[in-house]
């Protein structure tokens, strides 16, 4: 019975070993997905930001301008901006190189930057502050550990390493002193994502030919899905479009 359990460890520890991910050959990259991320409706009523019942400083450094929150920005050719598009399923069995350097997010006027943004599994997130007033980093992971690090003005970089995959919803990061203030960072264990920008395009380049799930999020309205085949060098186009949500 002992030597039965024993042979059953080994069969389930080299089963273990020969599913580790293959490295990534480039040479495999022939297929790419684009499309574009549509809005339909009305555009949502967003009620500008007061600064200035928070923090003097951050309205002082916009002219006392009110700013938008960038909660839903439609651009001009009707599209979605700050959508996040990437592979959710099909690009698994592959080990791919990381990126050189840390994903960057900023405090600048008082706002996140970027709004939305893709980074590695395995990589850190560099908060940096640009502002001359104090802020408060504060990650709210599900699957990573959450944070909440204090950078007062002319702070060093707080940097923090993503460890696990988080991409559906991404990690929601605010600021407790200035309540407008938040973004939102996927953590992804392959390159094949993108967020939408002025023009509400995406592409995912270097895919190789298979079976995938697109995945489209957005902060405010419904994730959508949509599955797409595509060949050796073939290029597939995908449109989302998204309503209008009270």
């Amino acid at each position: 019975m002992r030597l039965f359990l024993v042979l059953i460890s080994l069969f389930f520890l080299a089963a273990a070993s020969g599913a580790e991910d293959k490295p990534w050959n480039p040479a495999l990259g022939t297929a790419k997905v684009t499309g574009s991320v549509k809005f339909e409706g009305k555009a949502p009523r967003m009620r500008r930001i007061d600064m200035a019942g928070a923090d003097a400083k951050c309205a002082e450094m916009h002219g006392g301008e009110r700013q938008k929150p960038e909660t839903v920005i439609i651009n001009e050719n009707g599209t979605l901006r700050n959508v996040f598009v990437w592979v959710k399923t099909g690009a698994e069995g592959w080990k791919f190189p990381m990126p050189e350097g840390d994903a960057l997010l900023d405090q600048k006027g008082c706002m996140y930057t970027p709004h939305v943004q893709g980074m590695r599994q395995g990589q850190s997130l560099s908060v940096k502050t640009s502002d001359p007033t104090a802020h408060n980093v504060h990650g709210f992971g599900k699957k990573n550990r959450s944070f909440n690090r204090s950078q007062p003005a002319g702070a060093s970089n707080v940097a923090i390493r993503m460890r696990r995959d988080e991409a559906s919803p991404p990690m929601k990061v605010k600021c407790d002193i200035h309540p407008w203030m938040n973004s939102f960072v996927a953590v992804v264990p392959h390159p094949y994502f993108a967020v939408t920008g002025p023009d509400g395009s995406f592409e995912l380049p270097n895919l190789p030919p298979g079976t995938y799930t697109i995945e489209a999020w957005h902060e405010k309205y419904d994730v959508m899905e949509q599955t797409v085949t595509i060949g050796d060098g073939e290029t597939q186009t995908l449109e989302f479009t998204y309503p209008t949500k009270s």
